[in-house]
């Protein structure tokens, strides 16, 4: 473990050398006095854990590509003389990554656990002093809160603005909710980004007044051409939108495993769909649904507007058979009666309306449709 004063006297070479080094983008854009707040539409990328800073400086011109604007790197596994592992890189190397960020305007973020984030002051400082926007705390439990407070108390000491990540899904979530809230809001949250995981946005779950980043995995990558020619030959042809539904059902900061940039058409699905929600207010505003089918194997939700209009419905056939819709009833106890759907995305090769009786998905597939009368 490095010690305080080694980082501590790190931190001072630093800061005496910033003119020089040219450090990142310290955590805003404009000037400190009046600073943009860019997480709340910020794309990250996070890193495998054998990346390199080498590595991550050759994966930005993919990132823009994609939209994405922010690198999350794993833990960087301080030694006794310096602030990383030899395997991640050399000191140049970082320098030239946060010097290349810092010109595009991205972000840098890295893993740190909460319990030695808590206790080494000078290791959070030194990446303070880098330029680092964020840090990942890992998981969360209700008993972490203060110690995850008093570390976003020292990082308010810094301009711009230093954010916290942090996994509190499912049944922790709910524990760390009720332990902020028992403290009043004189001791609010302070994680900025909740971590959610696919499954728990599946499961319908979005919380009103939170702010909340997805993650979404690598997945896995089928026959390049074929999707390339079906991408070609079909305008609503997103060959992995299955994958990438938990971007749409949430309404927070996608953070995309960095393995989804290495496939051409992985990349553009990524592309797709971040667009689709940039575009579609009901994907940022409206209410998630989880609806009832008659096969287990096929998934629908609802993304239902404030009005009504301009409701979405994204269904995902997950088994091996074609499955039916059947979805007459179940639209119709939640107020859509005599509608139809006009595929905006889909998976497979298909085109035209779908009716919500009869229409079937293949295995598989999946669309992302609007629902009209």
């Amino acid at each position: 473990m490095v010690s305080r004063r080694e980082f501590v006297v790190g931190s001072l070479l630093v800061a005496t050398g910033a003119r020089a080094q040219q450090l990142a983008h310290a955590g805003w854009r404009g000037n400190g006095i009046t600073p943009e707040v860019w997480w709340l539409h910020a794309s990250m990328i996070r890193c495998a854990k054998d990346v390199t800073f080498a590595d991550a400086a050759k994966m930005l011109d993919s990132m823009s590509d994609v939209g994405a604007d922010s690198i999350l790197l794993p833990d960087l596994e301080p030694t006794a003389k310096q602030p990383f592992a030899e395997r991640f890189g050399t000191e140049e190397e970082l320098d030239a990554l946060l010097r290349e960020m810092s010109a595009r305007r991205m972000h840098l973020l890295l893993h740190i656990p909460l319990q030695r984030a808590a206790s080494n002051a000078g290791e959070v400082r030194f990446w303070m002093s880098r330029g680092v926007a964020g840090i990942d705390l890992g998981t969360l439990g209700a008993g972490d809160m203060d110690a995850a407070r008093q570390l976003r108390a020292s990082l308010d000491h810094y301009p711009g603005h230093r954010i916290l990540l942090a996994r509190t899904a499912g049944q922790e979530a709910q524990a760390v909710t009720s332990a902020a809230r028992r403290r009043g809001a004189a001791s609010g949250d302070p994680i900025t980004l909740h971590i959610l995981s696919p499954q728990d946005t599946e499961s319908g779950i979005r919380h009103p007044g939170e702010v909340n980043a997805v993650e979404i995995p690598a997945m896995p990558v089928g026959d390049e051409k074929a999707d390339a020619a079906a991408a070609a030959n079909f305008p609503a042809a997103v060959p992995y939108v299955r994958s990438l539904f938990p971007l749409l059902l949430a309404s927070g900061s996608p953070i995309l495993d960095s393995r989804l940039l290495t496939s051409d058409m992985a990349r553009k699905s990524v592309q797709q769909v971040l667009a689709f929600r940039n575009t579609h207010a009901v994907v940022r505003d409206g209410s998630v649904v989880v609806l009832t089918t008659a096969q287990p194997s096929l998934r629908v939700w609802i993304l239902r507007s404030k009005g009504g209009r301009g409701s979405l419905l994204l269904a995902a056939n997950d088994g091996t058979t074609p499955a039916n819709l059947l979805l007459t009833s179940a639209l119709a106890s939640n107020g859509f009666r005599n509608v139809y759907l006009r595929p905006l995305m889909r998976s497979d090769r298909g085109m035209g309306a779908i009716n919500v009786e009869i229409g079937s998905l293949p295995p598989g597939s999946a669309i992302v449709a609007e629902i009209l009368h």
